[in-house]
């Protein structure tokens, strides 16, 4: 009996699993919250829409964090709700094979937490496969990764930014910083904080990074937003301008503009010729931030290729690889003597 093929993006804010049979993406928060420790209050969007709101008896947990897993317990009993919303079946989970796309800057041990999470969930398969995230999201942006020249993906996540250097198919040069879409937030809390005296949520900051976030200074104007008042300790409601929120980004930014500029210098001027031929492709969900190819393009001075669908690019990288016997070579099976 045929198994099905599932792409998985193990982000710290979303999970993505792309069946490729159906041809959908599942979509949800990497979020679970559980209740005295072992009983599962809810998942993914649930588990989100309940954040900040539960009493002390419920713990909500992010099970990745910074591009690794960090509680492999708690994202397996997230792995199994949502590969059953996804309709992934039991009868043939022997033949069911699994891509998972993984940070191509992390040590062999978090890559085999990975492999652990397929083996210790229900829908338990020795068919498992991990590709590095460059590599899949330059194929989901419909890149040739075996060509001889480079190309650079600078890919803007929750809690990372990696920047990769690729040519023939494998990973030349790469370097993971520790920012990302919610070390923003963390950023616009803290300058509120600072500015205002008021204490606001991350949903709160995440809500002002969407209507107020770009990289390049805007007119906007301020957006009300609630929280609560250092000095009485009572709920107040403040408006906050969009240079607070433009001054986080471009803060929180810089670090990932001196690795881009400084992975450029470390380049082979062969492979330089062609990524400045080309330009530099950018992905991931915090590279939607208005403004950032601007940013980024002012810095290097170079061309700078912005994804139409950046959450969906390392998925459809999978997708690509799943469908094409020339390149099931860029997937290194969890059989493979190098990841032992």
């Amino acid at each position: 009996m045929a198994g099905r093929k599932y792409g998985l993006d193990l982000g710290t804010n979303y999970v993505k699993i792309y069946d490729n049979t159906r041809k959908n993406i599942l979509v949800e928060h990497n979020m679970i919250a559980i209740r005295k420790k072992k009983d599962m209050v809810a998942a993914g969007d649930d588990a989100y829409e309940i954040y900040e709101k539960v009493s002390d008896n419920i713990v909500i947990k992010q099970p990745v964090r910074a591009g690794v897993i960090a509680d492999v317990e708690p994202m397996g009993r997230l792995f199994d709700f949502l590969l059953k919303k996804q309709n992934c079946s039991n009868s043939m989970m022997r033949h069911n094979e699994f891509y998972l796309a993984v940070p191509s800057s992390i040590t062999e041990v978090e890559k085999r937490a990975f492999f652990s999470l397929i083996g210790c969930s229900s829908f338990k398969t020795h068919n498992a496969s991990i590709v590095e995230k460059p590599v899949a999201a330059a194929l989901g942006e419909g890149l040739d990764v075996t060509r001889a020249g480079g190309i650079m993906v600078v890919d803007l996540g929750a809690d990372t930014t990696e920047i990769s250097i690729i040519a023939l198919g494998g990973i030349v040069l790469s370097r993971l910083i520790k920012v990302g879409g919610n070390t923003i937030n963390d950023a616009i809390c803290n300058e509120v904080k600072l500015e205002h005296n008021v204490i606001i949520g991350s949903k709160t900051a995440e809500f002002l990074k969407l209507s107020l976030g770009s990289a390049i200074p805007t007119m906007a104007e301020p957006v009300m937003a609630y929280g609560r008042d250092l000095i009485t300790g009572l709920p107040v409601h403040i408006p906050v301008p969009a240079p607070l929120v433009y001054q986080c980004i471009t803060t929180v930014l810089e670090p990932v503009l001196d690795a881009v500029r400084g992975l450029l210098e470390r380049t082979p001027p062969e492979l330089n010729n062609d990524i400045f031929d080309h330009g530099i492709y950018v992905t991931g969900g915090t590279s939607q931030i208005p403004g950032l190819d601007r940013l980024i393009a002012a810095r290097t001075r170079m061309k700078v290729n912005m994804s139409a669908h950046p959450q969906e690019s390392v998925v459809k990288g999978l997708d690509v690889i799943m469908n094409s016997y020339e390149l099931s070579g860029l997937a290194f099976s969890v059989r493979e003597s190098v990841f032992y």
